[in-house]
């Protein structure tokens, strides 16, 4: 039998009538559907994007947060003082491009926490005692304060319609 008359037979099978034909297509819909909730639920982190928060104060958002790629923040407030410090550990330039060797830093300084009037948002905002400056590349400097779930985070202002790629999560 030749290849041209077994593929023939095959599609004739499969296709050669309309209940067959659509047995098929809709066999193969749910082995689809089906694959793609399968994918969905084991790559489900259980967190779903953060929403910014409209206040927050300096004593809600001292401590440690962990983020990607071992980046680490530790913010400090000292109320007698009126001043925040912090330290940064694997810290990333803003849109840093993956080619480049040194993608972050560690460093220390003073943080301040603002609030946009009126609307739902808060921010800190992180001065470094020594700019870590680069070829004209900037630290990650801004990050605004939310909530996912009941878990308070920080993280870095983007599209609306898209989840922020950098989350910094409490280190309990």
């Amino acid at each position: 039998m030749s290849d041209s008359r077994r593929l023939r037979r095959c599609v004739r099978f499969l296709f050669g009538s309309v209940p067959r034909f659509l047995m098929t297509g809709a066999a193969l819909t749910v082995m689809a559907f089906g694959g793609l909730l399968g994918f969905a639920w084991l790559t489900w982190d259980g967190r779903g994007c953060p929403q910014a928060v409209a206040r927050a104060s300096e004593a809600e958002v001292t401590g440690e947060y962990r983020g990607p790629s071992g980046m680490k923040l530790r913010l400090r407030y000292d109320a007698g003082d009126g001043k925040g410090t912090f330290s940064v550990v694997h810290w990333p330039y803003e849109d840093s491009p993956s080619y480049r060797k040194k993608k972050t830093f560690d460093e220390t300084g003073e943080w301040s926490l603002h609030e946009i009037g009126g609307e739902a948002g808060a921010w800190v905002t992180l001065n470094f005692w020594d700019m870590p400056y680069s070829f004209g590349r900037q630290p990650l400097e801004k990050l605004m304060v939310g909530r996912d779930g009941d878990e308070r985070v920080l993280f870095t202002e983007t599209d609306p319609d898209n989840c922020p790629d950098v989350v910094l999560r409490r280190s309990e």
